[in-house]
């Protein structure tokens, strides 16, 4: 065998120089002990004494309690958005709420001064109608027809007055009139 072929088949750990030999050594009972500890741990984790037993059990009560206390943590700040997320939804919706009843205020206060205003003008057409009337009245040469014509035009302005008051309820009770779900 050559010294070519000898050095091929040594491990190249066994070719080091002899000085480092007592280090090469040290380091092979580390790793020895090591790899024995592991073997060891690894029986001990299938067979646990009842010290490690007892250690085991604490733990598992200390990781219970730990994820408990998150858990209630959690579920304390999860109820407290959503407390702050219903009181800032209320006040939204009485914010709302109010800018709606001011622009609906608004809205018939402008439609009731709409409609009293186109009252008026009607009113003041047929009071000039009416005064046209009973000027003519006063024309008429018998006194029965006089008289007939006279009741027959309060009879009218009786009536134009009361349908003026009925039209003007009606308008507020179209305003307090509540929005129902059965139609």
């Amino acid at each position: 065998m050559s010294l070519d072929d000898t050095l091929n088949n040594v491990p190249l750990i066994e070719r080091e120089p002899k000085a480092i030999a007592p280090h090469l050594e040290h380091n092979r009972m580390l790793v020895g002990r090591a790899m024995q500890r592991d073997e060891e741990r690894f029986l001990a984790r299938l067979f646990p004494s009842e010290a490690e037993r007892e250690v085991r059990r604490h733990e598992l009560d200390q990781l219970r309690s730990g994820f408990e206390y998150r858990r209630r943590a959690l579920h304390l700040a999860v109820e407290t958005k959503l407390q702050a997320v219903q009181e800032m939804c209320n006040d939204v919706l009485v914010t709302g709420k109010a800018e709606m009843r001011r622009k609906r205020h608004e809205f018939f206060a402008e439609e009731k001064l709409k409609l009293q205003q186109t009252m008026n003008q009607v009113t003041e057409r047929f009071n000039a109608e009416m005064e046209r009337r009973f000027d003519a009245i006063a024309k008429l040469r018998h006194e029965s027809l006089r008289d007939a014509e006279e009741q027959r035009l309060l009879r009218a302005v009786d009536q134009f007055h009361e349908m003026l008051d009925q039209l003007g309820g009606e308008f507020v009770a179209i305003i307090h009139e509540g929005v129902s779900a059965k139609a």
